[in-house]
Protein backbone atom coordinates (compact mmCIF):
# COMPACT_ATOMS: atom_id res chain seq x y z
CA UNK A 1 0.00 0.00 0.00
CA UNK A 2 1.06 3.54 -0.73
CA UNK A 3 1.72 5.33 2.58
CA UNK A 4 1.15 8.61 0.94
CA UNK A 5 -1.92 7.99 -0.76
CA UNK A 6 -3.30 6.15 2.72
CA UNK A 7 -2.92 9.28 4.32
CA UNK A 8 -4.67 11.72 1.69
CA UNK A 9 -7.56 8.98 2.04
CA UNK A 10 -7.81 9.43 5.97
CA UNK A 11 -7.31 13.28 5.51
CA UNK A 12 -10.40 13.13 3.21
CA UNK A 13 -12.38 10.86 5.08
CA UNK A 14 -11.86 13.37 8.15
CA UNK A 15 -12.78 15.94 6.12
CA UNK A 16 -16.14 14.88 4.93
CA UNK A 17 -17.16 13.45 8.57
CA UNK A 18 -15.96 16.97 9.91
CA UNK A 19 -18.44 18.64 7.06
CA UNK A 20 -21.44 16.05 7.90
CA UNK A 21 -21.62 16.72 11.50
CA UNK A 22 -21.42 20.00 11.08
CA UNK A 23 -24.41 19.86 8.55
CA UNK A 24 -25.79 17.60 10.67
CA UNK A 25 -24.95 20.25 14.07
CA UNK A 26 -26.67 23.06 11.81
CA UNK A 27 -30.08 21.45 11.13
CA UNK A 28 -30.40 20.30 14.30
CA UNK A 29 -30.35 23.77 15.53
CA UNK A 30 -32.42 25.53 12.73
CA UNK A 31 -34.97 23.07 13.49
CA UNK A 32 -34.90 23.51 17.25
CA UNK A 33 -35.19 26.86 16.84
CA UNK A 34 -38.12 26.53 14.34
CA UNK A 35 -39.74 24.82 17.43
CA UNK A 36 -39.08 26.48 20.43
CA UNK A 37 -37.95 30.22 18.62
CA UNK A 38 -40.57 30.98 16.34
CA UNK A 39 -39.93 34.26 16.10
CA UNK A 40 -36.21 34.03 15.50
CA UNK A 41 -36.68 31.30 12.90
CA UNK A 42 -38.60 34.37 11.10
CA UNK A 43 -35.93 36.79 11.73
CA UNK A 44 -33.20 34.52 10.25
CA UNK A 45 -35.23 33.75 7.17
CA UNK A 46 -36.45 37.07 6.77
CA UNK A 47 -32.58 38.20 6.53
CA UNK A 48 -31.82 35.04 4.46
CA UNK A 49 -34.33 36.30 1.65
CA UNK A 50 -32.25 40.06 1.96
CA UNK A 51 -30.13 40.24 -1.71
CA UNK A 52 -26.96 40.78 -1.07
CA UNK A 53 -26.91 44.36 -2.29
CA UNK A 54 -29.49 46.58 -1.91
CA UNK A 55 -29.60 50.05 -3.59
CA UNK A 56 -32.68 53.24 -4.00
CA UNK A 57 -32.35 55.73 -7.26
CA UNK A 58 -33.48 58.84 -5.22
CA UNK A 59 -34.05 60.83 -9.02
CA UNK A 60 -30.45 60.31 -10.70
CA UNK A 61 -28.38 59.55 -7.31
CA UNK A 62 -28.26 55.92 -6.49
CA UNK A 63 -27.89 54.81 -2.73
CA UNK A 64 -26.33 51.46 -2.30
CA UNK A 65 -25.62 48.86 0.68
CA UNK A 66 -24.34 45.49 0.60
CA UNK A 67 -26.25 42.52 3.13
CA UNK A 68 -23.53 42.35 5.76
CA UNK A 69 -22.41 38.49 6.64
CA UNK A 70 -23.71 34.84 6.27
CA UNK A 71 -27.49 34.14 7.67
CA UNK A 72 -25.52 31.84 9.99
CA UNK A 73 -22.17 32.86 10.32
CA UNK A 74 -21.99 33.55 13.86
CA UNK A 75 -22.72 29.74 14.73
CA UNK A 76 -20.58 27.72 16.14
CA UNK A 77 -21.23 23.94 14.88
CA UNK A 78 -18.77 21.81 16.74
CA UNK A 79 -21.01 20.09 19.09
CA UNK A 80 -25.25 20.66 20.02
CA UNK A 81 -24.03 22.63 22.87
CA UNK A 82 -21.99 25.24 21.06
CA UNK A 83 -24.60 25.58 18.45
CA UNK A 84 -27.05 25.87 21.48
CA UNK A 85 -24.97 28.71 22.77
CA UNK A 86 -24.09 30.71 19.93
CA UNK A 87 -27.51 30.72 18.10
CA UNK A 88 -28.49 33.77 21.01
CA UNK A 89 -25.47 35.41 19.94
CA UNK A 90 -26.52 34.92 15.80
CA UNK A 91 -29.99 35.88 16.83
CA UNK A 92 -28.32 39.59 18.55
CA UNK A 93 -25.90 39.95 15.65
CA UNK A 94 -28.69 39.20 12.67
CA UNK A 95 -31.12 41.42 14.60
CA UNK A 96 -28.42 44.47 13.98
CA UNK A 97 -27.95 43.13 10.96
CA UNK A 98 -32.35 43.06 9.22
CA UNK A 99 -32.79 46.61 10.97
CA UNK A 100 -29.77 47.82 9.29
CA UNK A 101 -31.18 47.42 6.08
CA UNK A 102 -34.63 46.97 6.37
CA UNK A 103 -35.86 50.23 5.52
CA UNK A 104 -34.21 50.03 1.75
CA UNK A 105 -36.92 47.56 1.27
CA UNK A 106 -39.20 50.65 2.15
CA UNK A 107 -37.22 53.38 0.42
CA UNK A 108 -39.26 53.30 -2.70
CA UNK A 109 -42.99 53.87 -1.42
CA UNK A 110 -43.62 57.18 0.00
CA UNK A 111 -44.38 57.66 3.48
CA UNK A 112 -46.61 60.51 5.19
CA UNK A 113 -46.21 61.63 1.70
CA UNK A 114 -42.10 62.16 1.66
CA UNK A 115 -39.75 59.55 0.69
CA UNK A 116 -36.91 58.58 3.13
CA UNK A 117 -34.06 60.91 4.10
CA UNK A 118 -30.27 59.36 3.95
CA UNK A 119 -28.93 62.01 5.71
CA UNK A 120 -31.48 61.33 8.87
CA UNK A 121 -30.89 58.53 11.06
CA UNK A 122 -32.58 55.34 9.94
CA UNK A 123 -32.92 52.50 11.76
CA UNK A 124 -34.94 49.21 11.90
CA UNK A 125 -36.43 47.21 14.25
CA UNK A 126 -37.47 43.51 14.47
CA UNK A 127 -39.35 42.28 17.41
CA UNK A 128 -42.16 39.87 15.74
CA UNK A 129 -43.00 38.17 12.87
CA UNK A 130 -46.37 40.62 12.91
CA UNK A 131 -44.10 44.01 14.33
CA UNK A 132 -41.13 45.14 12.82
CA UNK A 133 -40.59 48.50 11.50
CA UNK A 134 -37.72 51.28 11.29
CA UNK A 135 -38.14 54.95 12.20
CA UNK A 136 -35.99 58.25 10.75
CA UNK A 137 -34.28 60.58 13.22
CA UNK A 138 -33.51 64.16 12.49
CA UNK A 139 -29.60 63.20 12.94
CA UNK A 140 -28.71 66.95 14.14
CA UNK A 141 -30.70 66.61 16.95
CA UNK A 142 -28.24 63.24 17.99
CA UNK A 143 -25.53 63.21 20.02
CA UNK A 144 -22.77 60.62 20.89
CA UNK A 145 -23.11 58.48 24.06
CA UNK A 146 -19.48 59.30 24.97
CA UNK A 147 -21.36 62.67 26.16
CA UNK A 148 -22.39 60.70 29.16
CA UNK A 149 -18.69 59.76 30.54
CA UNK A 150 -18.73 62.73 32.56
CA UNK A 151 -22.58 62.31 34.21
CA UNK A 152 -22.27 58.38 34.83
CA UNK A 153 -20.72 57.62 38.11
CA UNK A 154 -17.58 55.52 38.54
CA UNK A 155 -19.76 52.66 40.76
CA UNK A 156 -22.20 52.91 37.92
CA UNK A 157 -19.60 52.15 34.73
CA UNK A 158 -21.03 48.39 34.17
CA UNK A 159 -19.61 45.28 32.02
CA UNK A 160 -21.00 47.18 28.69
CA UNK A 161 -20.24 50.64 29.90
CA UNK A 162 -16.83 50.51 27.93
CA UNK A 163 -18.88 49.23 24.46
CA UNK A 164 -21.65 51.06 24.23
CA UNK A 165 -21.18 54.38 26.42
CA UNK A 166 -17.37 54.88 25.78
CA UNK A 167 -16.21 52.84 22.90
CA UNK A 168 -16.13 53.63 19.11
CA UNK A 169 -20.29 51.33 18.86
CA UNK A 170 -22.90 52.76 16.72
CA UNK A 171 -23.73 54.66 19.93
CA UNK A 172 -21.45 57.25 18.81
CA UNK A 173 -22.38 57.86 15.67
CA UNK A 174 -26.17 57.13 16.67
CA UNK A 175 -26.83 58.11 20.12
CA UNK A 176 -29.68 57.41 21.71
CA UNK A 177 -31.13 55.10 18.19
CA UNK A 178 -27.67 52.87 18.74
CA UNK A 179 -28.56 52.40 22.46
CA UNK A 180 -31.98 51.19 21.30
CA UNK A 181 -30.92 49.11 18.86
CA UNK A 182 -28.49 47.44 21.10
CA UNK A 183 -31.39 47.33 23.44
CA UNK A 184 -32.95 45.27 20.93
CA UNK A 185 -30.96 43.06 19.97
CA UNK A 186 -30.28 42.10 23.62
CA UNK A 187 -34.05 41.39 23.85
CA UNK A 188 -33.70 38.92 21.15
CA UNK A 189 -30.91 37.25 22.24
CA UNK A 190 -32.49 36.72 25.47
CA UNK A 191 -36.25 35.80 23.91
CA UNK A 192 -34.29 33.20 22.14
CA UNK A 193 -32.80 31.62 25.28
CA UNK A 194 -35.91 31.94 27.33
CA UNK A 195 -37.73 30.22 24.75
CA UNK A 196 -35.19 27.48 24.40
CA UNK A 197 -35.77 26.47 27.92
CA UNK A 198 -36.86 22.66 26.85
CA UNK A 199 -33.27 22.36 24.61
CA UNK A 200 -31.39 22.78 28.10
CA UNK A 201 -33.21 20.08 29.83
CA UNK A 202 -32.92 18.07 26.70
CA UNK A 203 -29.35 18.65 26.54
CA UNK A 204 -27.56 19.12 29.99
CA UNK A 205 -30.31 16.66 32.00
CA UNK A 206 -29.94 17.30 35.78
CA UNK A 207 -27.78 20.52 35.38
CA UNK A 208 -30.17 22.28 33.05
CA UNK A 209 -31.09 25.54 35.56
CA UNK A 210 -27.17 26.02 36.18
CA UNK A 211 -26.47 26.26 32.38
CA UNK A 212 -29.41 27.95 31.12
CA UNK A 213 -28.83 30.69 34.01
CA UNK A 214 -25.14 30.52 33.01
CA UNK A 215 -25.70 31.31 29.33
CA UNK A 216 -28.58 33.50 30.05
CA UNK A 217 -28.13 35.42 32.83
CA UNK A 218 -25.47 38.42 30.70
CA UNK A 219 -27.80 39.06 28.61
CA UNK A 220 -30.72 39.54 30.53
CA UNK A 221 -29.08 41.38 32.66
CA UNK A 222 -28.58 43.74 29.30
CA UNK A 223 -31.90 44.58 30.09
CA UNK A 224 -31.28 47.05 33.20
CA UNK A 225 -28.32 48.11 31.66
CA UNK A 226 -29.54 49.58 28.78
CA UNK A 227 -32.86 50.77 30.47
CA UNK A 228 -29.75 52.48 32.46
CA UNK A 229 -28.19 53.63 29.32
CA UNK A 230 -31.13 54.96 27.53
CA UNK A 231 -32.44 57.30 30.80
CA UNK A 232 -29.28 58.39 31.46
CA UNK A 233 -29.07 59.85 27.76
CA UNK A 234 -32.12 61.60 28.04
CA UNK A 235 -31.64 62.99 31.06
CA UNK A 236 -28.46 64.31 29.87
CA UNK A 237 -30.43 65.83 26.82
CA UNK A 238 -32.83 67.10 29.23
CA UNK A 239 -30.05 68.94 31.74
CA UNK A 240 -27.61 69.97 29.28
CA UNK A 241 -29.39 69.87 25.35
CA UNK A 242 -32.82 70.47 25.61
CA UNK A 243 -33.65 71.17 21.80
CA UNK A 244 -32.66 67.37 21.65
CA UNK A 245 -35.08 66.46 24.26
CA UNK A 246 -37.88 68.17 23.30
CA UNK A 247 -37.03 67.03 19.83
CA UNK A 248 -37.49 63.18 20.96
CA UNK A 249 -40.35 64.08 23.39
CA UNK A 250 -42.34 65.30 20.95
CA UNK A 251 -41.28 62.61 18.10
CA UNK A 252 -44.46 59.76 18.34
CA UNK A 253 -41.97 57.27 16.07
CA UNK A 254 -39.08 57.37 18.92
CA UNK A 255 -41.58 57.61 21.92
CA UNK A 256 -43.75 54.44 20.19
CA UNK A 257 -40.10 52.18 19.27
CA UNK A 258 -38.59 53.28 23.02
CA UNK A 259 -41.71 52.14 24.85
CA UNK A 260 -41.99 48.83 22.44
CA UNK A 261 -38.20 47.80 22.80
CA UNK A 262 -38.32 49.02 26.77
CA UNK A 263 -41.48 46.92 27.74
CA UNK A 264 -41.14 43.73 25.93
CA UNK A 265 -37.57 42.90 27.31
CA UNK A 266 -38.88 43.86 30.63
CA UNK A 267 -41.15 41.42 30.24
CA UNK A 268 -39.48 38.56 28.59
CA UNK A 269 -36.24 39.60 31.77
CA UNK A 270 -39.80 39.17 34.53
CA UNK A 271 -40.80 36.11 33.31
CA UNK A 272 -36.70 34.35 33.27
CA UNK A 273 -36.58 35.34 36.95
CA UNK A 274 -39.90 33.79 37.86
CA UNK A 275 -39.22 30.73 35.79
CA UNK A 276 -35.66 30.56 37.50
CA UNK A 277 -37.54 31.37 40.96
CA UNK A 278 -39.68 28.41 39.84
CA UNK A 279 -37.66 25.65 38.89
CA UNK A 280 -34.98 26.27 41.47
CA UNK A 281 -37.65 24.39 44.27
CA UNK A 282 -36.95 20.97 41.96
CA UNK A 283 -33.39 21.49 40.52
CA UNK A 284 -29.89 22.32 41.52
CA UNK A 285 -28.84 25.68 41.23
CA UNK A 286 -25.81 27.12 42.16
CA UNK A 287 -25.74 30.89 41.40
CA UNK A 288 -27.51 33.99 43.79
CA UNK A 289 -29.74 35.47 41.12
CA UNK A 290 -30.63 34.69 37.78
CA UNK A 291 -28.49 38.25 36.91
CA UNK A 292 -25.24 39.08 37.14
CA UNK A 293 -24.93 40.20 40.60
CA UNK A 294 -22.82 42.93 40.86
CA UNK A 295 -24.35 44.81 38.00
CA UNK A 296 -27.80 43.53 38.98
CA UNK A 297 -28.20 45.31 42.24
CA UNK A 298 -26.38 48.64 41.80
CA UNK A 299 -28.88 49.07 38.57
CA UNK A 300 -31.70 48.38 40.06
CA UNK A 301 -30.85 50.79 43.15
CA UNK A 302 -29.68 53.28 40.48
CA UNK A 303 -33.37 52.75 38.73
CA UNK A 304 -35.50 52.75 41.01
CA UNK A 305 -34.16 55.44 43.11
CA UNK A 306 -36.67 58.19 41.46
CA UNK A 307 -33.89 60.51 39.42
CA UNK A 308 -35.55 58.66 36.45
CA UNK A 309 -39.08 59.96 36.90
CA UNK A 310 -39.55 62.77 34.52
CA UNK A 311 -38.62 60.64 31.87
CA UNK A 312 -40.33 57.73 32.83
CA UNK A 313 -43.23 60.29 32.32
CA UNK A 314 -42.41 61.90 29.76
CA UNK A 315 -41.58 58.69 27.53
CA UNK A 316 -42.67 55.71 29.58
CA UNK A 317 -45.79 55.91 31.20
CA UNK A 318 -47.63 59.08 28.66
CA UNK A 319 -48.33 57.00 25.96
Amino acid sequence: MNPIKYIVTLVSCFCLHTAFAQYDTKDWIIRKTQMYSPSSATLLNLYDRIPSRLSVDLGGSVVSTSKNGDTYEYLELETYESALHSMSTNVHEIGHGYGGVMYFQEANRAVNGARINFRNINQGFYQSPQEYFWIEIEKAYIFPSRKLTGTIPGDLRTFRFNTYIDGNSSTQQHGVIGLLDEMNAYYLGSKFNYEMFPVYKELYGPKYLDKWVMKTSSSMTAYFEFDFFVKEYLLYAKNYQPQTYNYLKNNTAFKSTYQKIHNKFKQVADQYEAKVNREKTIASFNYDSPFHNEDYDRLVSRLNSGIYRSIEYDFLDSY
